[in-house]
């Protein structure tokens, strides 16, 4: 049994080191040296971190209807249902709500 996983454990790291390879070479960083390889992640991982936290701070309406979308649980109301806004004559809504967070 420990031959097993020693066997999935060891194609799993040349899985992980084939797409490790295939991201530098896609992205042309195999040719940098180490510390312009180092530089490079941390910019990578930088701008990332920055467009997941924006996503989550500014647009979380947004956020939470599209995972409601990808991932429908059947407990939840819908959130769109929550967005309707009845229009008076002069075509904005009737509510007091803000519907943009």
């Amino acid at each position: 049994m420990f031959g097993k996983f020693a066997e999935r454990y060891a194609k799993f790291k040349r899985y992980v080191k084939w797409l490790y390879s295939l991201y530098e070479l896609n992205t042309q960083i195999a040719i940098c040296e180490p510390w312009e390889k180092v530089f490079c992640h941390v910019l990578l991982g930088c701008c990332v971190s920055l467009i997941l936290y924006a996503s989550y701070a500014y647009v979380p309406s947004y956020c939470l209807l599209l995972i409601s979308i990808l991932m429908p649980i059947s407990s939840n109301t819908n959130i769109t249902n929550n967005m309707i806004c009845t229009e008076t004559e002069a075509g904005i809504c009737s509510d007091s709500q803000s519907f943009l967070t």
